[in-house]
């Protein structure tokens, strides 16, 4: 108590305001206000985004932190992975060689590469804006890489319509060979 650390190791479950935190081992740091979690974290926020990591280190009302080896499994089933994140503002997200896919893990070989995904060394989520920007990309299909860009920007999944490009539609026709289009979604009004 007089050192101003709570430890509780276990299986350790906090649920506090709308966010459940499960871990092997959390320590609150009272003075500083952070909290650190240790081993097969995971975290479910009000919105229904799942976060698992091996380490978690946030302030305690989850607006700033740091994590290695961050997962993100959001509602309408997209995913991020990344060797490391870093939350600040309460909105933005920087992951560092991140991934980002809407493909699930096959279930039989979750290390197989997805249908398609995008690599970047630098991926930022930002809620405010609900964008989702990536830095040095290349898009891959089945684990090979087949597009590099400097950098683009895409809605997040909380977005219901804005005007942009779409995901690539890919095909094979035998006479013609592989093909690959590009389409651009226009939102002419809201409704």
């Amino acid at each position: 108590y007089d050192a101003g650390v709570v430890t509780a190791a276990g299986n350790v479950r906090i649920d506090y305001n709308g966010v459940r935190v499960v871990a092997r081992k959390v320590i609150y740091y009272r003075e500083t206000r952070r909290v650190v979690a240790f081993g097969d974290v995971q975290m479910v926020v009000r919105e229904g985004n799942k976060s698992f990591a091996e380490e978690l280190d946030v302030t305690d009302d989850l607006s700033s932190g740091f994590v290695n080896a961050l997962r993100i499994e959001t509602t309408d089933k997209t995913y991020f992975a990344s060797e490391s994140a870093e939350r600040r503002e309460g909105d933005i997200t920087t992951f560092n060689n991140g991934v980002y896919t809407a493909c699930e893990p096959c279930e039989e070989n979750p290390d197989k590469p997805p249908l398609w995904r995008i690599k970047s060394t630098t991926i930022i989520w930002n809620r405010k804006k609900k964008t989702i920007r990536f830095v040095r990309p290349r898009m891959e299909l089945f684990g090979l890489p087949i597009a590099f860009f400097p950098a683009f920007e895409i809605p997040d999944h909380t977005v219901k319509r804005k005007s942009g490009f779409l995901f690539p539609r890919f095909n094979w026709k035998t006479g013609l060979g592989f093909g690959a289009g590009v389409p651009y979604y226009w939102a002419l009004s809201p409704t």
